[in-house]
């Protein structure tokens, strides 16, 4: 299986993307609930709001490209994964109907005392422990660079085309 480790903050959603506060309301998780069949009341607004709004367009079609270019599957490596709700994030990936793609969310480790070594050891904890053929890490924290070398894309605010490019490149070697 081929794996893309996903940050979500500066991979998918810009650092300046603020519409979600302009549109707080209930309504929206009436209408993806609805849309969808899935209970997005038991979600935090905020979370579903950044996702529905702040998620950049272009970086959502981007990941899409390489998901689907090299038949890969993503695992969250990002800090938006909830280790109290297990399906949290495959609910919100079907909001661009990304959940197809969904394979699980990396498993949280509890030293939280450097977040640079313990992102990359939940990657490579996952690596360990799924059938793993190839793989990127996408994130936008360059630290991460030193852990995973030829298999880190690092992004500048979200997805550009060059990220796309290469990290087809890197899943296909």
């Amino acid at each position: 299986m081929k794996v893309v480790f996903l940050d979500i903050d500066g991979v998918l959603q810009p650092f300046n993307s603020r519409e979600r506060f302009k549109y707080i309301n209930t309504n929206i998780k009436r209408r993806l609930s609805c849309k969808y069949h899935i209970d997005y009341n038991k979600y935090d607004i905020y979370d579903i709001c950044a996702v529905y709004y702040d998620w950049n367009k272009d970086a959502v079609n981007r990941l899409k490209r390489i998901l689907e270019y090299t038949e890969s599957k993503i695992i969250i490596s990002s800090n938006w994964k909830d280790k109290n709700n297990k399906y949290k994030m495959r609910d919100l990936l079907k909001i661009h109907n990304l959940d197809y793609y969904w394979f699980c969310d990396n498993v949280t480790l509890k030293d939280y005392s450097n977040i640079f070594l313990n992102r990359a050891s939940e990657i490579k904890d996952s690596l360990n422990k799924y059938d793993i053929s190839n793989y990127v890490v996408i994130d936008d924290w360059y630290p991460l660079k030193e852990y995973f070398k030829d298999n880190f894309i690092c992004t500048h605010n979200y997805i550009q085309d060059d990220d796309v490019i290469n990290s087809i490149k890197i899943l296909n070697k």
